[in-house]
């Protein structure tokens, strides 16, 4: 686990002192082929961590399910409900058997409350992430819009 870690990018900048703190605070879930890591809807409680395996990030509603995108190992998803303090607005599947590291919320409050400077790089790489997150669906968004022709300039 600890290789992983320093591969994920919530986790860079830490020092090797810090890693040790973080791993000591993550458990570890598996979930087989088709299985549900969470539910749109759903409270969220971790942030997760692909460890090994695949995890399905999908949107839906009643009629329409839109793979959003596939997350693979050291990848992270869980956090934007987790920050937000918001219902998940994605389902999280897996995609093969695939083996989670789990941060629990009670487990990052903790860590707020004994290593505020960890906690608080972990917030920044997190915030930096959900930037990254944020370009990826404006970049989907822009691909799936059409050119509209009638906009073209005529000169």
């Amino acid at each position: 686990m600890i290789s992983i870690l320093s591969k994920i990018s919530i986790f860079g900048g830490v020092t090797d002192a810090q890693q040790q703190e973080i791993f000591r605070r993550l458990e570890v879930a598996t979930f087989q082929k088709g299985e549900c890591v969470f539910r749109a809807g759903e409270d969220p409680t971790h942030i997760y961590i692909v460890e090994s395996g695949l995890i399905d990030l999908q949107i839906t509603n009643d009629q329409v399910i839109l793979d959003k995108k596939e997350l693979g190992v050291g990848e992270c998803f869980g956090h934007v409900a987790l920050l937000s303090m918001q219902k998940h607005s994605l389902t999280a599947i897996a995609l093969e058997e695939t083996r989670i590291m789990v941060l629990s919320r009670r487990a990052l409050i903790q860590l707020k409350h004994e290593d505020i400077h960890l906690f608080a790089l972990l917030i920044l790489n997190i915030a930096r992430e959900l930037a990254r997150r944020l370009r990826f669906t404006d970049d989907l968004l822009l691909h799936s819009m059409r050119p509209h022709e009638e906009f073209a300039s005529v000169h």
